[in-house]
């Protein structure tokens, strides 16, 4: 009897959460408002001079949102090649890719490369983390 109850419980639970009607409190605005949630780089690379400009080139970005993105902000978190402090994280960056994502969409870009602040040969880049970016609506 316990069984039965218990199954007619877990029924009554599951009819009422998959009725018409019931969402997750998904909000349409969440594509505009967290576009880091929607944006991956996949492959990059960072090219640093002797003179310290890091220039960030051959970026396959993924845009899996249903909207438009332009203007990507990254940061690029370095670490020393120094035998002493190899592997901790020395220096980052943050700045600004002028691309402009189309929805849902896989692409490689600044095949020429674009400056991104500071950085030295002697620095290893180890992480790129999609920061946000401006929305493109209609």
């Amino acid at each position: 009897m316990k069984k039965t109850l218990s199954l007619i419980c877990l029924l009554a639970i599951f009819f009422t959460l998959a009725a018409p009607g019931y969402s997750q409190n998904y909000n349409s605005n969440t594509m505009a408002a967290n576009p880091q949630w929607y944006i991956k780089v996949t492959d990059w690379n960072v090219y640093a001079t002797w003179s310290a400009v890091a220039i960030i080139h051959h970026v396959t970005i993924e845009n899996n949102s249903d909207i438009e993105y332009k203007d990507v902000k990254v940061r690029v978190c370095y670490s020393s090649m120094s035998t002493g402090g190899a592997g901790t994280v020395v220096s980052q960056e943050v700045g600004v890719l002028p691309v402009t994502l189309p929805p849902r969409s896989t692409a490689t870009y600044l095949s020429k490369g674009h400056t991104l602040g500071a950085g030295s040969m002697f620095m290893n880049a180890v992480d790129l983390q999609v920061l946000g970016a401006t929305p493109v609506l209609n």
